[in-house]
């Protein structure tokens, strides 16, 4: 599997996400790929070497870590297009949808993949967010 980041919806939030990990120089910007219905919406991270794309099941074969940073409305449909690619390659799967748990998120691509919620604000996208991070605790055999 690639070092690529996926985020799929590259709104406000998404898109935030992006620019912060550019910034940052988290990684370069070319392993970065970020989705959204209306690509044209993203161009401006296209100019700075990330990639584009409006096929969400393109990106999260090419990554190792999916961020999802759609609207509440939008993750079922999301999820639910994407729940093959995510048992396929098994990324690491953070989600930054409000007010959607991670056991209602696991229901839907699977017990075996690793989810966190992390709750950044806008700001994230000059590396001054405050953020929260949560998982659920894993039964660990002996």
């Amino acid at each position: 599997m690639k070092n690529s980041i996926a985020i799929i919806g590259g709104g406000n939030l998404g898109g935030s996400i992006a620019q912060g990990l550019i910034k940052g120089k988290y990684t370069d910007p070319e392993n970065i790929i970020v989705t959204r219905r209306k690509i044209e919406h993203l161009k401006p991270l296209e100019q700075q070497g990330a990639q584009i794309t409006s096929d969400n099941n393109a990106a999260i074969a090419q990554a190792r870590m999916v961020i999802i940073a759609v609207k509440p409305h939008q993750i079922d449909e999301v999820l639910t297009n994407i729940k093959d690619g995510m048992a396929r390659h098994k990324p690491l799967l953070i989600s930054v949808v409000t007010g959607v748990k991670i056991e209602y998120i696991k229901n839907i691509v699977g017990s075996e993949i690793k989810i966190f919620r992390v709750m950044p604000n806008t700001a994230i996208a000059i590396q001054e967010s405050m953020t929260c991070i949560s998982s659920q605790k894993r039964n660990l055999k002996r």
